[in-house]
């Protein structure tokens, strides 16, 4: 009988323990892949190809990082081929951020994908900013997407008059990234080869 009841309570517990995969988290409504140069050199500005694609059955609001202290982020992560993390880059002198929005997010940079719909994503920055590539040879990078939702976001009052309507009104688009779940997702891993 004890036999029985600590088989059940192991099975229990079991059961209740999250599972965990690589790659894309269980939650993530959306998917994630990179691609860039695979061939790069010390010096080169690395170009990467972001693409995001809503593989969920509803519709998802997405949007960049525009403010300072904002946690909705992209974030690279770059490795040697022993899956040892890179050294971050120092700088010299004081730190000089720059802040590129002042005031709230406008309805504007809110793109809303339709479940299978994809969008490529720009500006989601250079890796070698971050990261010192310490010698030639193989290295992989990986980048994370973290969506948190935000009060701080407004239409925005100007429209272009030639604007083409949307899916959805800028009003739909301000209420959904105020309500969109805080998700992660993670892309494939992408090698590369320093060469010198």
């Amino acid at each position: 009988m004890r036999r029985l009841v600590s088989s059940l309570l192991g099975l229990l517990i079991a059961l209740s323990v999250p599972v965990y995969s690589t790659g894309q988290t269980p939650a993530s409504p959306l998917a994630m892949r990179i691609s860039g140069p695979r061939l790069i050199h010390r010096g080169q500005t690395l170009k990467f190809r972001v693409t995001l694609t809503n593989r969920s059955d509803k519709p998802i609001a997405v949007r960049p990082s525009v403010l300072f202290d904002d946690e909705t982020r992209f974030t690279w992560r770059l490795t040697d081929t022993g899956g040892r993390l890179l050294q971050p880059h120092t700088y010299d002198g004081p730190l000089i951020f720059v802040c590129p929005v002042t005031g709230p997010v406008a309805d504007s940079m809110v793109t809303v994908l339709q479940p299978g719909g994809s969008m490529e994503f720009p500006n989601v920055g250079d890796p070698s900013d971050v990261y010192v590539f310490p010698r030639k040879g193989f290295y992989r990078a990986t980048l994370t997407y973290v969506l948190v939702p935000t009060r701080a976001i407004e239409v925005f009052p100007y429209r272009d008059p030639d604007e083409k309507p949307e899916a959805f009104t800028p009003e739909q688009k301000v209420e959904m990234i105020k309500n969109q779940p805080r998700f992660e997702a993670t892309s494939n891993v992408w090698q590369m080869y320093l060469a010198d």
